[in-house]
């Protein structure tokens, strides 16, 4: 059960930093509400990014390549 709850940890942790860098990107905050974290049976943890526009995501897309090029 620890490691089901480390995993969960992790996973939650992945959406904040997802929703945030997407919120720094100036992307709705609707699009944070179908990011869920997902941990499986057999311990491993996911994020569920749900439906996304395409603009949405050729914007986050571009921001980061960008980022990647300047960092």
């Amino acid at each position: 059960m620890e490691t089901w709850r480390e995993d969960r940890k992790s996973a939650d942790d992945a959406v904040a930093a997802i929703r945030e860098a997407f919120s720094v990107l100036g992307l709705s905050d609707a699009i944070g509400r179908g990011i869920r974290p997902v941990v499986t049976r057999s311990g491993k943890a996911y994020v569920d990014l749900g439906m996304l526009r395409a603009d949405q995501v050729e914007q986050a897309a571009k921001a980061i390549c960008a980022a990647s090029r300047h960092g």
